[in-house]
Order: structure tokens, then C-alpha cells, then sequence
């Protein structure tokens, strides 16, 4: 029993041994905290041992600062997690020889450096270890490093450059996410993935080689890289995430090598297309649609800022969601008669959008005496508009986004006979000022109007107030109601009404 008795409390006094902490100034002044991991070996760690206490007391320090390999006789091998966390007055770190591990987080945050040196013996970096140092210009790594760890420098908006190691395989997730700065990227021989968002946002990056050998592009690697010129998927590359290439608003050239087994840029078209299912995936402003085309995928030319008129050829049976938003100079488009399948909102955001026209065989869409408008046959539903569409008799319903983020629609006047307005129909028509709802109107839906910042006059014919939901007028200046003779007080009682600043019978 007192054999037992021994080697636990034995075993007790090395845990506490080894949680002790202590303090100790570098050669700068700073009072950083130390947490001993081996008592045994004289070893320990900058951190608190709380990852959400940070292991530097400094509140009004500016300057470099300079870790020290060894702290109280105690060996230092590693920056323990978020050890820095939000330290804003280091402007650049010295990592000594020493230290092996960089943790979780460790220099997050730290606005003002500026520059950082990582030694050749760091072996492990946790997940955003300079994630948010929007001040970091230069990141010197004499380390192997065989994977850019996720979100290594996600949000660093000023770093212009950062060589990746020739033993590097795979970038992780996030890893240079919103590098602004970033103008050029070299990708070494043996990479062979890209992990999810790990370049997207960096706004600056001009051109990229993707090496033969790489096989995996993330969802999103280079979404938002408005400055990407061209790129080319080597013949090795059998997997490419969602929108990996969305949002790249130069991007003139897409090549595929003729090799590869999955994707292909076929006839020249440069477009990114999947050869089992022939959609095109990824276009650009220089875009031919191929005949074989047979989808349009989601986002596909949005932002393609140089795309002005869009002509689907037949066999064309579907076009994703948001297919054609955010195409600033987009003026005009055809649909086949093969079109039957229509994703959510393709033109949202096309200010300049005032031509659409569709086949007068397809089954399933008109756009009745040039109405300018998508409209479901079978239902008599306007699907969507643009800031020309003359809303036909035939129309019983405005479906779901209409048309939602149209900047250009200024006033609406829905004719006798519409019944039902749909969830977000209008929201985001920035310049819409004046709406006139008819009598036969049975439902509006949810957000319809959302954030219509110009909306000052609503007209409304019915004479019992229609249950509308919450957020219908939200975001809107709700300056003006008009009502039916005799019906104001009945309004002015009425939720979602009653907000409206003034109420008048006309």
C-alpha cells in the first residue's frame, strides 16, 4: 500500500511540475510567459498553457523582438498555441534555432509585423500561424516544409511574395486567403493539390503555373482573383472544386491540355468543360460556347466583365444558378428551344441587361411580344426581368428573385390580374422608387423588397391588407402608402403596413 501511496504522489508531482509556468524578460525588455512541458529534460514552450491567454504581457511595446533559445535554464522548443495572439506592437520576430513547433494561431493577429524569419529546425505549424498580420510583407522559411499549413497567412493583405519550398506537395485550406498583395505564385514540380479557398481574394495575383503532376484543385482555390489573365489545367488534374476559378474578372484565356481525361477546352472555346457531361464549367470574357455544350454550371460567367451578348447554341438544355450575375456589360441574350431548365437568379447584378429572347418553340419559356422577361409557360409565371421588362397580361405570378439585385429597375406596376409576388422577388433594386400593387393581389412574399433603398411611394389597391410577412419593406425608407378610399385606419392597424411613415387614400 505505501508502495502505491509512492509512486502516485510521485506521479502527481511530476503533472504539476510539468503544468508550472514562469516568466522572463528578452533581450528587448518583454516579459513573455514559459510553460514547462518536460521538467525532466529542462524543456518548455512560450505560451501560458491556456490557448486563449496569450504568453506576452507588453501592452505598449513597439519594435522587433527577439525570442530566446533558452529562458531560466530551460530549453525552448516551441511557440506554444496563440502565444501572440493579437500582439500588435511586435513589427518583426526572431524564432531562435531552438524551436521545433510553431502552434495553432501563434503570431494570429499581430498587425504590426512586418516581417518574419522561420529557422530551419521547425518541423510542426499549426493552423494559422501568421493568420491576420495585415502589416506582413516578407516570410523568409528556411524550414522543410512539405505542406503550406492551413491558413498559414490567411489575410495577409500586404504580403507581396512568398517562395513556396521546392519539397512542397500539397498548399492547405486557406493558406494565402485575401493576400492581396500577392502578384505571382510558383508553383514547384512536385505539388500535386490545392486545397479549398487557398488563393482566393488575392486580388493582385496576375498569373499562376499549375504544374504538370498536380491533380486537386479546391472549391474556390482562386475565386476572386480579379487580375488573373489566363490560366492552364495540365493533363494530370482530374479533380476541380466549385467556383475555383469564379469571380476572376480578367481572366481572357482558359486552356486544358489535350491530355487530360476529365476536362477539355474544346475547339478553343476558352471555357473550362467536363467531357462526360459536356458542361461548361468555367468561362471568360473571351468565351465561345461550343455546340456540344449541354449545361452552363453555376456562376459560370459570372463577372466575366467583357461578355456583352450571349447567344446559347441548341442542345443547350440547362443554365445554373447565378450563370450570368455580375456581368456589368452584358446587354442581351437568346435562349434555344432546348432550354428548359433555368437555375435561381442568372442575371442578377446585370445592370446593362435590356434584350432577352427566346425561342418561340421552347416548351417550356417564352418572352411573350418581346417582353424582355423569362416567363414559365405552364404557370404564367415572370421567372425573371430586367430593367426593360414590360410585364404581359398573360402574367400571374412574379416568382422568387425575380428581379432581385436589378439596379436598373426604377418603378413597377403590376396589372390586374397578378396574385402573388414571391420571396425576394425585388430585393436589392437599389434604384426602384415607385411600386403599384393591383386589387387581385392575394400574397407577397417574404423580403420581397428587401433593402430597395429608393422605394419612397407604395401603391396597394387591395382594399383588406394582405398578411405580410416579416421583412417585406425592410431596408426601405417606407416614406409613402397609398390606400383605397376609406381603408387608412384599417392599414394604420395593420402589421407591416401601419410601418409606413405616412398613409393616404387615393
Amino acid at each position: 500500500m505505501m508502495r502505491h501511496s509512492l509512486y502516485f504522489a510521485l506521479f502527481a508531482a511530476l503533472l504539476v511540475s510539468c503544468g508550472k509556468t514562469f516568466t522572463a524578460p528578452t533581450k528587448e525588455g518583454v516579459e513573455l510567459t514559459y510553460h514547462i512541458t518536460d521538467n525532466t529534460e529542462k524543456i518548455c514552450e512560450v505560451s501560458t498553457g491556456d490557448p486563449k491567454r496569450a504568453a506576452v504581457s507588453a501592452e505598449d511595446y513597439h519594435g522587433p523582438l527577439t525570442i530566446p533559445s533558452s529562458a531560466d535554464d530551460y530549453y525552448v522548443d516551441a511557440i506554444g498555441e496563440g502565444a501572440f495572439r493579437g500582439f500588435s506592437g511586435m513589427t518583426s520576430v526572431t524564432i531562435p534555432a531552438s524551436v521545433t513547433t510553431l502552434g495553432a494561431h501563434a503570431f494570429e493577429g499581430c498587425k504590426g509585423l512586418k516581417e518574419v524569419v522561420v529557422h530551419s529546425r521547425v518541423q510542426t505549424f499549426g493552423e494559422g500561424v501568421f493568420a491576420s498580420c495585415t502589416q506582413l510583407q516578407k516570410a523568409k522559411f528556411r524550414c522543410p516544409l512539405p505542406r503550406i499549413p492551413d491558413r498559414l497567412f490567411d489575410g495577409c493583405k500586404q504580403l507581396e511574395a512568398f517562395d513556396i519550398p521546392d519539397e512542397a506537395t500539397a498548399i492547405g485550406d486557406y493558406a494565402f486567403k485575401d493576400c492581396a498583395a500577392l502578384q505571382g505564385v510558383v508553383l514547384p514540380s512536385g505539388m500535386r493539390t490545392i486545397g479549398i479557398e487557398a488563393f482566393m481574394g488575392c486580388s493582385s495575383l496576375r498569373e499562376v503555373v499549375l504544374p504538370e503532376g498536380l491533380t486537386s484543385i479546391g472549391d474556390g482555390a482562386f475565386q476572386g482573383c480579379d487580375n488573373l489573365e489566363a490560366i492552364h489545367i495540365p493533363a494530370s488534374v482530374t479533380s476541380i472544386g466549385a467556383r475555383a476559378f469564379h469571380h476572376c474578372s480578367h481572366l481572357t484565356s482558359i486552356t486544358v491540355d489535350p491530355k487530360n481525361p476529365v476536362y477539355d477546352s474544346r475547339d478553343g472555346c476558352n471555357a473550362l468543360m467536363e467531357k462526360e457531361s459536356n458542361m461548361l464549367l468555367q468561362a471568360c470574357s473571351k468565351t465561345q460556347i461550343p455546340s456540344t455544350a449541354k449545361t452552363i454550371g453555376d456562376e459560370a460567367f459570372a463577372y466575366c466583365s467583357g461578355i456583352e451578348r450571349v447567344s446559347l447554341p441548341s442542345g443547350v438544355i440547362s443554365l445554373g444558378n447565378l450563370a450570368f450575375s455580375f456581368c456589368p456589360n452584358l446587354r442581351a441574350v437568346y435562349f434555344p428551344s432546348s432550354l428548359t431548365t433555368i437555375g435561381e437568379c442568372p442575371f442578377a447584378g446585370c445592370n446593362q441587361l435590356s434584350s432577352i429572347d427566346i425561342h418561340s418553340e421552347n416548351p417550356a419559356f417564352d418572352s411573350h411580344s418581346q417582353c424582355n422577361a423569362v416567363i414559365e409557360t405552364h404557370t404564367n409565371t415572370l421567372l425573371y426581368g430586367c430593367r426593360t421588362t414590360t410585364i404581359p397580361s398573360v402574367v400571374k405570378k412574379i416568382g422568387s428573385k425575380a428581379f432581385a439585385a436589378c439596379p436598373g429597375l426604377t418603378a413597377i406596376h403590376l396589372h390586374e390580374g397578378v396574385k402573388s409576388i414571391g420571396e425576394e422577388a425585388f430585393a436589392g433594386c437599389t434604384n426602384l422608387k415607385e411600386v403599384r400593387l393591383p386589387s387581385t393581389l392575394a400574397s407577397i412574399g417574404l423580403m420581397a423588397f428587401l433593402n430597395c433603398k429608393a422605394l419612397t411611394t407604395v401603391e396597394v389597391r387591395t382594399r383588406t391588407p394582405l398578411n405580410i410577412g416579416e421583412g417585406v419593406f425592410q431596408g426601405c425608407p417606407k416614406d409613402c402608402l397609398f390606400v383605397p378610399k376609406g381603408k387608412r385606419d384599417v392599414y394604420l392597424a395593420t402589421p407591416g403596413w401601419m410601418e409606413f411613415q405616412r398613409i393616404e387614400e387615393r
